[in-house]
């Protein structure tokens, strides 16, 4: 049987990037298509409108227990927005610790990155889609973090010539998370994060995620975007001039749910091969 059926076919790396000793990382590790049920929803189209979470009620996804009539999909709202909210779930081998490395490593260009490559440690993450990641000033995110990428698992064909974005960190105590809130998703061993995205063109994007232990053992991720949505001064402000469709959240949500998968599988291997060495190692 042709394997293949279930993965992506990835770029060529650089004569340079195949230098580095992470470049297996990127070639040794297939990039898998959606599991069937996810692909089964996402080619059944959008899902009701109603069942969505309305951007002023963004908290709302922040449930100690129980689930949402739907926890994956996209649609499009009424005012002419854009919503989806992706389900997922790391194994009980998952480590946190992994994660917080690896948000220090791919934001940080070592000597040798050729500038006009992008950055291979944020192409591990989805060959098909990223290009480069990187803190706005160079050392922490305080003052963002600066992303290019394409949304469209390789249609489009150049990562390079993708989306550039700056996402911001979120204080959730400022837009609507209590004290009492806090204390309850703390208990239950729950973890809430938020940001939101500008671009070099207009609009801008609202993120909420979300996870809390699996009834099954490991965690369950629900992750929430806004499309046309951002904070400021403690309100939840539209913003129409967002460009949106259903291909575009559809698309979004395809490149969401596949890179996410891919970095729970290679991202414990990176880290044991990785964690250990100088920022500026390669």
């Amino acid at each position: 049987m042709d394997q293949s059926v279930y993965y992506y076919q990835l770029p060529e790396l650089t004569q340079e990037e195949k230098k580095f000793s992470y470049a297996r990382f990127y070639t040794d590790y297939p990039l898998y298509k959606p599991s069937p049920i996810q692909q089964q929803v996402l080619d059944g189209g959008p899902m009701d409108p109603s069942k969505a979470i309305q951007a002023e009620n963004w908290l709302d996804l922040l449930q100690v227990h129980g689930y949402r009539d739907v926890v994956y999909g996209y649609c499009m709202m009424p005012d002419g927005s854009g919503f989806y909210i992706e389900y997922s779930t790391s194994p009980v081998t998952w480590q946190p610790t992994y994660r917080r490395w690896f948000g220090q490593w791919v934001n940080h260009h070592s000597p040798s990155m050729v500038p006009e490559q992008g950055s291979l440690r944020y192409k591990i993450w989805n060959p098909l889609d990223h290009w480069d990641h990187r803190f706005v000033n160079g050392k922490d995110d305080t003052d963002g973090i600066w992303s290019m990428e394409t949304l469209d698992m390789g249609i489009g064909g150049d990562a390079s010539k993708g989306v550039a974005a700056i996402s911001h960190n979120i204080d959730l105590r400022e837009y609507g998370l209590t004290k009492e809130k806090e204390k309850e998703l703390a208990d239950a061993h729950c973890r809430a994060s938020a940001c939101y995205e500008e671009f070099d063109g207009p609009g801008h994007h609202l993120v909420l995620r979300f996870s809390r232990p699996c009834p099954l053992g490991g965690v369950e991720n629900i992750n929430c975007e806004w499309i046309g949505y951002y904070p400021k001064d403690g309100k939840i402000i539209r913003d129409p001039e967002t460009p949106v469709s259903e291909q575009y959240l559809r698309n979004v949500l395809l490149h969401n749910t596949v890179e996410r998968a891919h970095l729970t599988q290679v991202l414990p291997d990176l880290w044991e091969a990785c964690h250990e060495k100088d920022l500026d190692e390669d």
